[in-house]
């Protein structure tokens, strides 16, 4: 409290121009004001009263803004953000609850898909993907280094695939009736060896 009395005194010696006397008894006086106000509120707080916010002191204007911060919300990719609704519009619900798409792995991974997974997972009322109409994948083309901007579980309905993780430089082939499971961020090349047709879920 004296110091914050004194930097009072000091503003307004400076302001005002006093001599160093008057200064004194300035800060004298201004003392037992804040001495004074002090037990007052003390008072005040044991009958329950709460004392206002007081205004901190400066030689100038003082003033504030409030300022609200700003979080970075990362979005999500268009693709994964409008998979939902093609679900929808193809018979699933995303708020069934017994049954829907799931992540099978975090990692890269091919496995042949049982009736009991397929059932579980709805799958045939997933989106379906085809090559037949996209030239760069047509057969024999060969994808370098893509890399997945999401994380994808397909299930191969038709056709064949050659995937070159670029982890591993080991080729892996997909064949219908498997799931594979793309995780976001990974980097391999792709050569369609016939014609896909999958059904297929974005996270």
């Amino acid at each position: 409290n004296f110091h914050v009395i004194t930097s009072q005194a000091s503003c307004n010696f400076r302001h005002h121009s006093i001599d160093s006397q008057n200064a004194t008894h300035h800060i004298i006086s201004t003392m037992k004001t804040a001495t004074f106000t002090a037990l007052s509120l003390l008072v005040g707080v044991s009958n329950g009263f709460t004392p206002p916010t007081s205004r901190p002191l400066s030689c100038h204007q003082y003033s504030s803004s409030t300022t609200t911060a700003q979080y970075a919300v990362e979005e999500g990719h268009p693709a994964v953000i409008g998979w939902p609704e093609k679900y929808s519009e193809g018979g699933g619900s995303i708020d069934d609850g017994t049954t829907g798409p799931e992540i099978l792995s975090t990692e890269f991974q091919i496995q042949n898909a049982s009736s009991s997974q397929l059932q579980q997972l709805d799958v045939e009322n997933w989106p379906t993907w085809t090559t037949s109409d996209k030239p760069k994948w047509g057969v024999g083309n060969q994808v370098v280094d893509k890399e997945m901007p999401y994380g994808e579980l397909s299930y191969v309905l038709s056709g064949k695939l050659e995937i070159i993780p670029q982890s591993t430089g080991v080729p892996e082939i997909v064949n219908v009736g498997d799931f594979v499971t793309f995780p976001k961020g990974f980097v391999a090349s792709w050569k369609v060896l016939e014609e896909l047709t999958w059904h297929y879920y974005l996270y």
